[in-house]
């Protein structure tokens, strides 16, 4: 009842959505849940892509928003108290609070969850793995790269980097069948792109070892970890799905 009745009217008291606190913890939640439900429907479900991709988005969206709504609903009892919505809607939202829990009820108990602790830790620690190495690329390597040193490391050495990557990145297109010049366009384009990912770690390792997780605010922070965690995931789903038709 708080979730539904002063949660909601708190949250749309002014017509337009009102957070209890910053959106971006709300968002680093759904990525948390959206994480942990994916693998509940590729691994209990057996749901195939992209399934458990669309579930694991749509039980951590209706979680998230039960979540604020309830964190709402605390917020707006402890300003106000148990008061400003009438009989008739305390009536209303009670009612249907007992009519949602008690299916919520029956659907829980016939939930198993039996996540295998070490495939879901796993899956956990490879995805939070993958998620701090594309934010510290991409939003702490970037900054680095625009706003300090274009070149974390010496120009001849990406030179070098570059010039090794690409006969390799060639000889492997050629060897796939990609016709001249193609192969040679290839190897260049995709050695361009690793130089400037190998740029963008480094520079932010250096970042985030002189300056330490900040400069970047804290909103930025959560913004970008939870975007990288369902990017992680969703990276990670592809991969398994890559190396199985190989």
């Amino acid at each position: 009842m708080i979730s539904v009745a002063y949660g909601i009217t708190y949250i749309f008291q002014t017509g337009t959505i009102v957070f209890p606190f910053g959106p971006y913890y709300f968002l680093f939640i759904f990525s948390i849940a959206f994480v942990i439900f994916t693998v509940y429907f590729e691994q209990e479900k057996k749901a195939v892509y992209p399934r458990e991709l669309i579930g694991g988005a749509m039980a951590s969206a209706c979680l998230t928003f039960l979540i604020i709504a309830c964190v709402a609903g605390m917020k707006y009892i402890w300003e106000k108290g148990l008061s400003g919505i009438g009989i008739e809607t305390l009536a209303y939202a009670f009612s249907i609070s007992m009519i949602l829990s008690l299916i919520l009820y029956f659907v829980m108990r016939k939930m198993e969850f039996r996540f295998i602790p070490r495939d879901f830790t796993r899956v956990l620690s490879i995805v939070l793995g993958m998620a701090i190495l594309i934010m510290i690329t991409v939003v702490y390597g970037i900054n680095y790269i625009i706003k300090i040193n274009p070149f974390p490391l010496k120009p001849y050495i990406l030179l070098f980097i570059f010039a090794i990557l690409f006969v390799l990145a060639s000889v492997s297109y050629e060897k796939r069948g990609a016709l001249y010049p193609w192969f040679l366009l290839g190897g260049a384009v995709a050695s361009a792109c690793f130089v400037f990912i190998i740029m963008a770690i480094i520079g932010g390792l250096r970042y985030v070892l002189e300056k330490g997780f900040t400069g970047l605010g804290t909103d930025t922070v959560f913004y970008s970890l939870s975007i990288c965690i369902i990017l992680s995931m969703i990276i990670y789903v592809q991969y398994n799905i890559i190396k199985e038709k190989l």
